[in-house]
């Protein structure tokens, strides 16, 4: 209970608190706590939540895409791979399987003498002994 004090004379008074007076503080106390702290931390959740949801929806999006144009390409390579077709007629060059073509490759490499490579490394000559040096 508040007291009021009156220095004009000797005698102190008590103040009653009526009782909406006692009560509303507490309740603006709340609303303004709700208003000020809970809100815009909803308000933010929400937004983030918006945000993240539109950026995974692109990023799928942008990931379906992608694997549509890796489907197509890929068929398109075995297409190409996998068949017989003209590059010129005029010269004569065709397109073979590149399955046959291994099989070519290897009938020819196995037909060819085997013999030291004469491709050099870059650090073959560095292995090489000196030539010696020419006398005077």
């Amino acid at each position: 209970m508040a007291v009021q004090n009156d220095y004009s004379g000797t005698e102190a008074k008590e103040i009653q608190p009526d009782a909406a007076t006692a009560v509303f503080p507490r309740a603006s106390a709340f609303w303004w706590v709700l208003l000020l702290l809970v809100l815009p931390s909803i308000a933010i959740s929400f937004l983030t939540r918006r945000l993240t949801q539109a950026e995974e929806d692109s990023a799928r999006q942008a990931l379906a895409e992608r694997v549509t144009r890796l489907e197509a390409l890929r068929k398109a390579d075995r297409e190409a791979l996998g068949s017989y077709r003209w590059i010129d007629r005029d010269k004569g060059v065709v397109a073979i399987p590149i399955e046959r073509a291994m099989e070519l490759e290897e009938e020819r490499l196995k037909s060819k003498a085997v013999g030291p490579s004469t491709v050099l490394l870059p650090g073959a000559l560095l292995r090489q002994q000196p030539s010696p040096a020419p006398k005077p």
